[in-house]
């Protein structure tokens, strides 16, 4: 098999048949080519077979990785390309057995999420009606965006994925894309709907900028950018970049939101199965961290304050 064609063969099978998203594709086959040029000292000509690629050769690339100080998120998340490269070779009767089953992931220290407290977060979903450097139609989209971002946690792949047909108001809810393509419904709250429903009456000055109606998809794009196209991520790290400036409320990106919203609903009560299901978790495990961040503040608070928290 050819290994330019078998590369090709999977990332278009992650594609069509996972749906996954353009960049994980981009990221999978930058790792695979990593993987491949580093079998092939440097060469991708100089790379064997996949046939002869076995679990020594896998276990090299790691430490080769680690070695270069290559972080263990970093190294894990190549090692998740391989694993689905090479399953999708044995599947299909490429190679005969599958080598990364016998390669352990690299053990990596768990970091808490970086989240907002909850005064922080209003300052930051409301600043975009208090900061005067804005025009008022792109205030009024930012707004819509940040109190979505909140109240719902979704990624902000999902929202900018969102379309017009996607809101529905009277049952306060979106349903978004998830990653990998699932669908799902998330609830939103009163605040998040009026936002939405201001943006909506406004959203026409800015569909007939300059793309026009008559494109689909950019007809049918709930969030669109000053020039009258689809929003994309980028254009919306900027967005929070702005604002976050404006306020001096230092490193927060768009998944802040996400963090900062499943810490709020868990430090009010919420159920941990409900915040996993909202965040689209598709294990409970990964929705625990957020448990840590929690009793991390709960002991922060009772030695501040508990005359007897320690030795005087």
């Amino acid at each position: 098999m050819d290994l330019k064609q078998a590369r090709r063969m999977f990332l278009e099978a992650l594609r069509t048949e996972r749906h996954r998203a353009e960049n994980t594709l981009l990221a999978y086959g930058r790792d695979l080519d990593q993987f491949f040029c580093y079998l092939g000292d440097g060469n991708l000509s100089n790379c064997p077979p996949v046939t002869e690629m076995g679990v020594q050769e896998i276990r090299g690339f790691v430490a080769y990785l680690m070695e270069q100080r290559v972080s263990a998120r970093s190294v894990n998340r190549k090692l998740s390309a391989l694993r689905g490269f090479f399953e999708y070779l044995f599947q299909h009767g490429m190679i005969a057995a599958d080598p990364t089953q016998a390669v352990d992931s690299v053990k990596q220290i768990k970091r808490l999420p970086v989240f907002l407290d909850e005064e922080r977060a209003n300052r930051l979903v409301e600043s975009p009606s208090t900061n005067p450097a804005r025009e008022e139609v792109l205030q009024i989209r930012d707004a819509a965006m940040f109190e979505v971002l909140y109240a719902s946690g979704m990624r902000v792949s999902s929202l900018v994925g969102l379309n017009v047909e996607d809101y529905f108001p009277a049952e306060r809810s979106f349903q978004i894309r998830a990653k990998g393509g699932r669908q799902q419904t998330v609830p939103v709250g009163e605040p998040a709907c009026e936002a939405v429903d201001r943006y909506l009456a406004r959203r026409p000055e800015l569909l007939g900028k300059q793309h026009g109606d008559e494109d689909p998809a950019v007809r049918h794009a709930l969030f669109l950018n000053r020039s009258g196209g689809r929003i994309t991520a980028r254009g919306v790290q900027l967005r929070v970049r702005r604002y976050v400036l404006f306020l001096g409320l230092g490193k927060v990106t768009p998944h802040t939101f996400r963090h900062s919203c499943a810490t709020h609903l868990l430090d009010h009560g919420a159920d941990l199965r409900f915040v996993q299901e909202l965040l689209g978790h598709a294990s409970l495990s990964t929705t625990q961290i957020y448990t840590h961040v929690t009793l991390s503040r709960i002991q922060e608070v009772y030695r501040n304050n508990h005359p007897r928290s320690e030795e005087k």
